[in-house]
């Protein structure tokens, strides 16, 4: 599958505010994870606006009117930042032609005519990013039928699409997600260069971690359990500051499935100046922070890390072999 999910216009609009009030969390929480996975949406070249705010959800109630609220709500304000940073940061949105489709091939919904998003989502071999505004659009897998003129065929039933709308359809394709996800790290250069998508709760370190993806010369197995070492950390950090977790916990990292050893420096390292110093790391705030916490890769290389408590942040400090004990 391709790195892409298809804005479906087709799940608007909802029958009044309320729905669309409790409707727009639910495609929040979708965009959340389509940004964590590292996918994007997809555009059509119709009537779509590159900007979020500008989409309608029921009659004459746009999402700038929700957020205009929402900034105001202290139940909503986290959601109204995370809209404000999809509108301001690293573009969430590509944008193709409907040209470049064959345009030999149709596909709509079971019962329904054919459809240009319908035809995005096949063609692209991806998934739909669908509001919940119709109970059609809240399956994980979507019935479709396809008519490929180019082999003459007649129409064909019984195919379906991928679905994203809400957290069951999360679930039902995780493993899929993570498939996608993992494709777009295929060296440790990715890792560096997609870390703003893939890890937007972590930093990590440009004078160690980013020089040591940029020469990585070792064994790709290590590098596999530093790239899911990090997916874990972005989890934790990303619920850490959602306040689900009072403090860091190496136990809260092995719960939510890290599969490496994770651990402290025992007290024979802390209380030697010359090892600890080892460990010592400067941030990009300039303070200075010593990085005991080690998830334990293969081969003897270690990944180290600073969980700052007052921030409820995790700054990756250190990927290397093992430091002096």
């Amino acid at each position: 599958m391709s790195n892409q999910v298809v804005l479906n216009h087709h799940s608007l609009p909802f029958v009044n505010r309320a729905s669309a009030d409790k409707g727009i969390i639910f495609f929040l929480q979708v965009l959340k994870a389509c940004q964590n996975y590292g996918l994007k949406i997809l555009l059509l070249e119709t009537d779509q606006d590159k900007s979020l705010m500008r989409i309608q959800l029921t009659d004459g109630y746009f999402i700038s009117d929700w957020f205009n609220q929402a900034k105001r709500d202290a139940q909503l304000i986290e959601w109204s930042r995370f809209l404000r940073l999809l509108e301001t940061q690293q573009p969430l949105f590509d944008q193709v032609a409907i040209e470049i489709m064959d345009d030999a091939i149709e596909v709509g919904l079971n019962g329904e005519s054919s459809s240009s998003i319908m035809l995005a989502a096949y063609w692209y071999k991806t998934f739909l990013a669908s509001f919940t505004a119709f109970e059609k659009w809240l399956q994980p897998l979507i019935p479709i039928w396809i008519l490929d003129l180019r082999h003459d065929e007649e129409v064909v039933s019984g195919h379906q699409l991928c679905n994203l709308a809400n957290d069951d359809c999360l679930k039902h394709h995780k493993f899929l997600l993570e498939n996608v996800r993992n494709s777009l790290i295929k060296d440790a250069n990715d890792i560096w260069n997609n870390r703003a998508v893939l890890f937007p709760n972590l930093t990590l370190l440009s004078n160690q971690i980013g020089t040591a993806l940029k020469t990585w010369s070792h064994r790709h197995d290590v590098l596999i359990k530093a790239r899911d070492a990090l997916y874990i950390l972005e989890l934790f950090s990303s619920n850490w500051k959602k306040h689900q977790y009072v403090d860091y916990r190496h136990a809260i990292l092995r719960s939510l499935g890290l599969a490496a050893d994770v651990s402290g420096e025992s007290a024979s390292i802390r209380n030697d100046a010359k090892k600890r110093n080892e460990r010592m790391f400067w941030l990009d705030d300039g303070r200075q922070v010593y990085c005991e916490n080690q998830v334990k890769l293969a081969d003897g290389y270690r990944l180290h890390f600073y969980p700052d408590q007052n921030t409820r942040h995790i700054y990756v400090a250190y990927l290397g072999p093992h430091m002096s004990i």
